[in-house]
């Protein structure tokens, strides 16, 4: 895993196929205290590592870290999940980098831990995104990218609409 302190992160590019240096925020995620604090955190890597479908290399250095970081601390929002979910879904798609070697193998092995964290996650009641991405990021660590796409996208409505016309059910 690349070291915190290490240069290189002045070079990644993230999303928008430029430098971002994610580290002041990775660091500001670890010692957060609250869900509103790690929602606004994870605006901002949403922002830099994913745009549009397009990643970087800087994409796929964070997992890995994002992961220790809820391996220390059980994730308080959605946004974990989320994120992670996306760029393994979008690193397949041909216009994104490929992962590195040396960081290839500590991301896979990031994607390995996702079953253990979502059981730790640490709101105690667990809204429609809460359950949608756990269960995406579930389906694309275990390398199901179509499943994974289906749960982020999926709401009680579109679920109670695909109910109804294929089964007739009424709630």
């Amino acid at each position: 895993m690349l070291d915190l302190d290490d240069p290189t992160w002045e070079q990644l590019k993230g999303g928008y196929r430029r430098p971002y240096n994610p580290v002041p925020a990775l660091r500001k995620l670890e010692s957060s205290t609250n869900s509103k604090e790690e929602s606004k955190i994870y605006e901002e890597l949403w922002n830099q590592l994913h745009h549009q479908g397009d990643l970087g290399i800087c994409s796929y250095v964070c997992v890995p870290h994002l992961v220790r970081i809820a391996e220390k601390r059980p994730p308080m929002t959605f946004d974990f999940f989320a994120l992670i979910t996306v760029i393994e879904i979008e690193r397949h798609e041909r216009h994104n980098p490929k992962i590195p070697r040396k960081f290839k193998v500590d991301y896979l092995q990031a994607l390995e831990k996702i079953p253990n964290l979502i059981g730790r996650a640490a709101p105690k009641k667990w809204d429609q995104n809460m359950i949608g991405s756990a269960c995406a990021a579930l389906a694309a660590s275990k390398g199901n990218r179509l499943l994974a796409r289906a749960y982020l996208e999926m709401s009680e409505h579109n679920a109670l609409v695909f109910l109804r016309e294929e089964t007739g059910y009424e709630p």
